[in-house]
């Protein structure tokens, strides 16, 4: 063999057969036909021949990845992503990670890309601070371990939306581990594993600023007074959210507190709760009816309050049982908020005996004498279900010169007299920018804003041009409780044509059917204005 002057390999030559085996084949010959001994002598060089290249072909393979190796290198050096600065990949990197501590996803998979990205990545600790569990796997508790102590001894916002059970125990005691770096917790599940939670708490959260609690299930959680005050009582708490769990069960440091959600049926709670949260600017109360077999027919008299700092009050009536009516809102005729700006009724999971129920001539009395008792000027409100249009919204659009933004439900019953109210010409709500209405027909109801559509187009139209300042409209047409069919597509000379000339004149207008805006969706469109 000779030595080849362009590879330095050995050349060796090759053998040429003394048959073309291919060709005989396809034309159907066999060794009868050819000399078997020639046959066999090619066979036998050819296997020599192959047997000597063999390992020509592995050095060749071998260079051939090395080569691509050195040249894919050569190239990664060019990369625009090898110039960026150590600040800007940390900053890519706390976009691209997920909350939720996971093997597979970042940030925890961004050490698996280079040596580099995982010194970078292991040594920033606030990558590692925010922990939501939602799943849990085999060997868990381990994994999470090494996350969280990633994060050194930085703040933690800790999330979990699981039902654990006793199988779980080794996730709670990892969690309660680092109570102590606890900033943010958010905690969704039962009652009882709630309790559990807490109960393997051993030292305070003393850096614990925001705290949501959401219960499932029926049972409530049975409080452990010296294990929650130990948790809770030193804690910095500025916002709280307790979901379907009153505050006697979970009570908090209140002195820190500007946001606080709560769950109660009993104005005496509302009441203190209010009186010990001096620095309170947001007040949400999720009004729930007594338990059964609890009847309260005791009055209520209070010392008078004034709430200086308080400026939004939202009451969710999600919960209410209109059988067992909550007497929380009593607790309004001794407060007084006059830094108040904003008032909400909900219903965060509208129902059909939700949309139904109607307040109380009392209930109407004692918030418009809350409005009235504060000389508080409203910018902001927000009601999510009928109410009377004579007993409320006008006493409180005559209260509120101020107003801005205006959120309210309609019915076939209050419609006529809402938009009336509403009409720029008697001088209601002068500086109102945004509208939003809502329609939900229930059964057999007609729609209210089907049915006078003349009224609520008189109303927009006062809101055009002059001293108006509505730069946002926005409509909400609800037909799952319907039942019967709304008269729709509506006719061609309905005033909700309109609709498409008045786009032009106020920045943002929108007016949704069942989740799709009937203005852009064509199937929509075609549904409430018709094909033509």
């Amino acid at each position: 063999m000779d030595a080849c002057p362009k590879c330095a390999f050995s050349a060796i030559r090759p053998y040429t057969p003394s048959v073309n085996a291919t060709d005989l084949l396809r034309h159907g010959f066999s060794s009868l036909d050819i000399s078997k001994a020639s046959i066999l002598n090619d066979i036998t060089n050819l296997g020599q021949e192959l047997h000597d290249i063999e390992p020509l072909l592995v050095r060749i393979r071998d260079r051939r990845e090395k080569l691509l190796k050195d040249l894919s290198g050569c190239k990664a050096l060019l990369a625009p992503i090898r110039r960026l600065p150590r600040e800007t990949l940390l900053q890519i990197f706390g976009l691209a990670s997920s909350d939720i501590p996971n093997p597979h996803d970042a940030p925890w998979i961004l050490g698996e890309v280079c040596s580099t990205w995982r010194s970078i990545s292991r040594s920033c600790p606030s990558l590692w601070t925010r922990i939501y569990i939602s799943t849990l796997k085999r060997n868990y508790s381990t994994f999470l371990d090494k996350y969280i102590s990633l994060s050194v001894h930085l703040p933690i916002h800790m999330s979990v939306e699981r039902h654990l059970d006793h199988s779980h125990t080794d996730i709670l005691r990892c969690l309660v581990l680092h109570l102590e770096r606890w900033s943010v917790l958010e905690l969704t599940m039962t009652g009882r594993r709630l309790s559990r939670l807490l109960s393997l708490a051993s030292s305070p959260a003393i850096h614990l600023t925001k705290i949501c609690l959401c219960r499932v299930g029926v049972d409530q959680p049975e409080t452990n007074y010296e294990a929650v005050n130990n948790l809770f009582s030193s804690s910095p708490i500025t916002e709280a959210r307790l979901q379907r769990i009153p505050y006697s069960c979970m009570p908090i440091n209140t002195s820190h507190l500007r946001k606080l959600h709560m769950y109660s049926y009993d104005p005496t709670e509302l009441y203190s709760t209010l009186q010990r949260s001096e620095r309170l600017i947001e007040f949400a109360v999720e009004l729930t009816s007594p338990p059964d077999g609890l009847i309260n027919t005791a009055s209520i008299s209070h010392p008078p309050m004034t709430h200086a700092s308080l400026q939004r009050l939202l009451f969710d009536v999600t919960w209410v049982n209109p059988r067992r009516r909550t007497n929380v809102l009593a607790t309004i005729d001794y407060i007084t908020l006059p830094a108040l700006r904003q008032f909400d009724v909900l219903a965060t999971e509208p129902r059909v005996y939700i949309l139904s129920w109607p307040f109380q001539a009392i209930e109407y009395t004692r918030l418009i004498g809350l409005f009235h008792r504060s000389q508080c000027s409203l910018t902001v409100l927000t009601i999510s279900v009928p109410v009377s249009v004579e007993a409320f919204l006008i006493p409180v659009l005559s209260q509120s010169p101020a107003l801005r933004k205006l959120n309210i439900f309609v019915n076939a019953s209050i419609a006529r007299d809402a938009f009336k109210a509403l009409s720029l010409a008697p001088g209601a709500a002068p500086c109102l920018e945004q509208l939003y209405i809502t329609d939900a027909p229930i059964r057999v109801e007609n729609s209210g804003l089907l049915e006078d559509a003349g009224g609520f187009h008189a109303m927009i139209l006062s809101r055009l041009g002059g001293d108006s300042r509505l730069d946002t409209l926005y409509l909400s047409l609800k037909t799952h409780w319907s039942h019967q069919p709304l008269a729709l597509p509506v006719p061609q000379d309905s005033p909700y044509h309109d609709l498409f000339r008045i786009r032009d004149q106020i920045k943002n207008v929108e007016f949704f059917l069942d989740r799709e805006d009937c203005l852009v969706d064509e199937e929509a469109r075609a549904i409430f204005f018709g094909s033509s």
